[in-house]
């Protein structure tokens, strides 16, 4: 009784909290991130801890219990609150729903939120295609391909989607499935790629991995229903700025790798949560994280040996992987700070290549986000405004990074954000 009041309380007043860089979001990010998604059943444990508290006049239990219903409900309610007009008005026009393909609306999430989701549809999926070779380590450029299933008519609409990473972490296939077929079941194909991480590779062959797997989709599209012209890459994290960055820049002489022939023009980028400034973040990360995560400390030493060998074991860094602290994560995707190598933040920086060739782009940012940049995607979506670009940015109040790959069936924010991404992808067909 008390444990499912004290627990509702806790976990709902998490949401409720900003987390500073230090020691305290070292230890409670994960705690919060799982607080947002678990909103639903943190409510109903809430109101159970309350009723029983009545039920055995503990007062206590029964203040805790109300307070953690009350804002687990209030957290669901302001995250997805219905956003109508605003971005999407601005860049498609008032009447915007009317250009959604009458085929695709029967399809779509009806609200930005439900207690009870139903499961998407299952689709086909072929794991590992070769859709390319990374020329830098002369491994094959391996991707997952979700099809929509037998029935539903394509849309010719491509989705290449790059996983978040740190850039050094993690794969493609990372609780994604349920995304995934929620989009192959609107009509749409999606490439999961696994791009090259460091240190094999740097940030110049990352990107060039992903304009490689844009190549072969528009070369290789036909054969699976898709239009050349309807390629549109979404990124998580550190893949949302690869999505931005190779967005912005078609064609570019230092980043399109020398084996692409071919455009690699996209007809939309959408970032959830991706860096639009690598100074501002590294900057960011020094300050905030400079003083928990460095050589002497005795977090860093037991991360870099003992828990080092278990993320390598259970595959979250790829074989020859190594661990980086949050102030190194730039400089070993770089290979340096920006006083020694200012030219690659400045040239990895999705918001220095912004102009009007940029493609229609949507940012999907929680405004509790531990990584900091909350200020500077509100500045990339004002300077794609200025350059006259279809520009939409989804700020998700009292929400963490990753919130879309938490529970991403039951989770509030998750649910909202797929509701705007398949509206979005929808005016791209």
């Amino acid at each position: 009784m008390k444990l499912l009041s004290y627990l509702s309380a806790f976990l709902s007043a998490l949401t409720l909290i900003r987390l500073k860089p230090g020691w305290a979001a070292v230890w409670l990010w994960v705690p919060k991130m799982l607080s947002g998604a678990w909103t639903p059943f943190i409510a109903i444990a809430g109101s159970l801890g309350a009723l029983l508290g009545l039920r055995r006049k503990d007062r206590w239990a029964v203040w805790a219990g109300l307070f953690g219903a009350a804002v687990a409900v209030r957290h669901i309610v302001k995250v997805t609150a219905p956003n109508d007009g605003g971005d999407f008005a601005r860049s498609f026009g008032a009447d915007w729903r009317s250009r959604i393909p009458p085929g695709l609306r029967p399809r779509m999430l009806t609200q930005r939120y439900t207690p009870i989701p139903a499961d998407p549809p299952q689709v086909p999926w072929q794991r590992d295609v070769v859709v390319g070779t990374h020329v830098e380590t002369g491994d094959p450029l391996l991707a997952d391909l979700w099809q929509p299933p037998d029935g539903v008519a394509r849309t010719g609409l491509a989705v290449i989607y790059l996983h978040g990473s740190a850039w050094a972490y993690l794969g493609k296939d990372m609780c994604t499935r349920r995304f995934f077929r929620h989009l192959a079941g609107q009509g749409h194909v999606v490439l999961d790629l696994a791009y090259t991480l460091a240190p094999k590779a740097g940030l110049r062959a990352m990107v060039a991995d992903v304009k490689r797997a844009i190549a072969w989709m528009k070369s290789n599209g036909a054969e699976y229903g898709v239009n050349p012209e309807r390629v549109v890459l979404i990124g998580g994290s550190a893949g949302g700025h690869l999505a931005l960055l190779a967005a912005y820049t078609p064609n570019h002489p230092q980043l399109d790798p020398a084996d692409v022939h071919g455009d690699t023009l996209v007809r939309a980028v959408i970032s959830y949560y991706g860096l639009p400034d690598l100074r501002a973040a590294y900057d960011y990360f020094q300050t905030g994280f400079d003083h928990v995560m460095t050589d002497e400390t005795r977090l860093e030493k037991l991360v870099a040996g003992g828990i080092e060998a278990l993320l390598l074991r259970v595959g979250v860094l790829p074989p020859g992987g190594k661990y980086v602290s949050y102030t190194d994560i730039l400089p070993n995707l770089l290979g340096g700070t920006p006083d020694e190598v200012p030219e690659l933040y400045h040239l990895g920086s999705p918001i220095n290549h912004v102009g009007p060739h940029c493609p229609p782009t949507l940012l999907l940012q929680g405004d509790h986000d531990l990584a900091g940049m909350l200020p500077d995607v509100r500045r990339l979506h004002r300077a794609l405004r200025r350059a006259g670009v279809s520009s939409v940015c989804v700020e998700f109040p009292d929400t963490d990074h990753a919130f879309d790959l938490t529970s991403p069936k039951w989770s509030p924010t998750a649910q909202a954000a797929t509701y705007d991404t398949e509206r979005f992808l929808a005016l791209m067909v």
